[in-house]
Order: C-alpha cells, then sequence, then structure tokens
C-alpha cells in the first residue's frame, strides 16, 4: 500500500481512537454537593450509590446534612458547587428556597413532590419517590381481582384533591370506581374513616400525604380496616409491616442512582421538563400475610415471589 494512503489510514484510526475516548469521558469534571436530610440509612444508602456513580464520572463529590448548610448559611455550605442534589423532602424543600440562582438542584427520595412546592418557582429536576398510580392499581388488581371499589381518603380543602381525585379515576379499570371521603369535611378523621366503611369499598388506598397520615390515623383506619374485613393498600412497607395487606416503596439506591443520571444530563445541558419531577424505575413490593389471613385473603403466590417484603405468620 503506498505511504500516502498508509498515512491517511494511521491519522483516522488515530481521530477515531480520540473520538471514542472523548464519547467516554465527561464534558467536564463539575463540583457536586450532596445534601442529605439525615443520617437516617434510606438516605446514606442513596447518598453513596449517588455518590459513587458521579465519582466514576471523574466529578468532585462531597456530602453534607441539611442541619450544616442551616448553621453554617446556604453560601458557606455550598460554596463552589454548581449542582446540589437533596436527598430527602425536608432538605429538598429547605434548598428549593435557599440556593443561589446559579446552583443548580437536583432531588431523589422526595415524597409528594407537588405538595413540596418544587414544581414552582427555581427550577429544579430529580425523581420522587412515588411510584405511578398506574403501577399500584396493576397490583391491586393482581391481588384483589375481585375488587371493584377503591376507597380514600382526602382534604377537598387543598389546591391540589379535585386533581389528584381525577388522575386516580384515570387509571382505574372501567368496571372499578372511586369511593372518596374529605376528612375535613367530617368532625374528627375517626368520623372520616367510618364515612369511608360504610360505603362498601372493596380495598382502601392510601397516599403519603402528610395532611392526611400521620401516625394516630395509620394505626385508626388499619383497626377500622381488620374490624370491617377490608384491605388497606399502604403507601410505604413499614406501613404494609403495620397492617396494611400489601403495598410499594422505593428503593434508596436506585433513588440515588437515577438522580446521579439526571445530575450528568444536566450538566451535559440536556435536562429538559421530563426531568422535572420523574417516578422511580425501581420500587419494591411489600405483602403481610398475616393480615391477609386475618382478612381470609389469598394473596396470589406469583404476587408473594416477586414481593422485596413479606410478613409471614409465626410458625
Amino acid at each position: 500500500m503506498p505511504w500516502f494512503f498508509q498515512s491517511v489510514r494511521f491519522r483516522f484510526g488515530v481521530i477515531g481512537l480520540a473520538l471514542c475516548w472523548l464519547a467516554a469521558t465527561p464534558a467536564k469534571a463539575a463540583h457536586v454537593l450532596i445534601v442529605k436530610a439525615s443520617e437516617a440509612e434510606p438516605y446514606t444508602q442513596a447518598e453513596t450509590a449517588l455518590r459513587n456513580r458521579l465519582v466514576e464520572l471523574h466529578h468532585d463529590v462531597r456530602s453534607a446534612v441539611i442541619k450544616e448548610l442551616e448553621e453554617k448559611g446556604v453560601a458557606a455550605g455550598v460554596g463552589n458547587a454548581q449542582v446540589v442534589v437533596a436527598v430527602g423532602t425536608p432538605s429538598a424543600r429547605w434548598l428549593h428556597k435557599q440556593l443561589p440562582a446559579n446552583v443548580r438542584l437536583v432531588y431523589c427520595m422526595v415524597t409528594n413532590v407537588e405538595n413540596t412546592g418544587l414544581l414552582s418557582g427555581a427550577e429544579s429536576w430529580g425523581v420522587t419517590t412515588d411510584v405511578t398510580i398506574a403501577e399500584q392499581i396493576r397490583i391491586i388488581s393482581e391481588a384483589l381481582p375481585r375488587a371493584r371499589v377503591l376507597g380514600m381518603l382526602y382534604r377537598s380543602d387543598t389546591p391540589d384533591a379535585r386533581r389528584g381525585l381525577e388522575a386516580i379515576e384515570q387509571y382505574l379499570p372501567p368496571t372499578w370506581r372511586l369511593a372518596a371521603v374529605a376528612v375535613n369535611e367530617h368532625p374528627s378523621m375517626a368520623a372520616a374513616i367510618d364515612a369511608l366503611i360504610q360505603k362498601n369499598v372493596d380495598v382502601i388506598w392510601t397516599t403519603a400525604d402528610q395532611k392526611v397520615y400521620d401516625t394516630a390515623s395509620v394505626r385508626a383506619l388499619l383497626l377500622a380496616g381488620l374490624r370491617g374485613k377490608i384491605p388497606v393498600w399502604g403507601y410505604s412497607p413499614p406501613f404494609v409491616r403495620a397492617g396494611a395487606l400489601l403495598g410499594v416503596g422505593v428503593e434508596p439506591r436506585g433513588q440515588g442512582a437515577q438522580a446521579a443520571e439526571i445530575v450528568e444530563r444536566l450538566l451535559a445541558g440536556q435536562a429538559g421538563g421530563a426531568d422535572k419531577a420523574q417516578p422511580p424505575r425501581e420500587f419494591q413490593v411489600a405483602v403481610n400475610l398475616i393480615v391477609a389471613k386475618q382478612l381470609g385473603l389469598e394473596i396470589p403466590e406469583s404476587l408473594t415471589r416477586r414481593a422485596a417484603y413479606v410478613f409471614r405468620p409465626e410458625n
């Protein structure tokens, strides 16, 4: 082969290798600050997955707890970070109000993102702990194939209440109907629960709405469900352990990994509207076979095998 063609082939080969190297290397290393709501284990697991991925991409990563930033002041705490990742709802809510305009906010392990205010005001991007309604209804249908009436408690005096009801109705199977009771229109939570039970619902659906549910209301609902032989859908594995029939929860490491992807796209200038509040790609099913036995229900084995948490009667 003439020397000229050999030289051209060599040059193109070098250029090709250089392009491949550039494609595999982040455009520019960035300073990223991870701010956890607390040292709770789920937040730490999410932080670890997030940090590992960002370090792999050669970013400079440091971590803090929100209390540290509150004590130091946001400017001193953030320092030279270009992106701050909030891990946990309290952290995301505080940072959304406090961060300087030139620092971008990403979040994970955040529930009820609309109620936190993250979808208005300063831009933020992240992944929520809210498993899609479609996925939740699909699991309920699999576990309770004869269910036709979905009951729920809500507050009619909140701005998003009507929209939330419409979203649920949108994903219900055609043969199902929604029976909703507004807790604020009753003298007490106990009275609202009694009103819901009287609607002859087949399953009671719950969501992580702090304006509706706290420790006392969860306990009251679970006791009423057992007395009325009505299964309760729990919004977290601890809720299922406490006495709900089944429910879902997120995998913290998956939350961290998904948030890292958002950070990288944001730094590359690729983040858009679709990234504002992503649902979790990974979630875990929880099943309480103790409650199933008390209610006289048989949970399909296919669902139990898939469940990450199965609470069984003691032998």
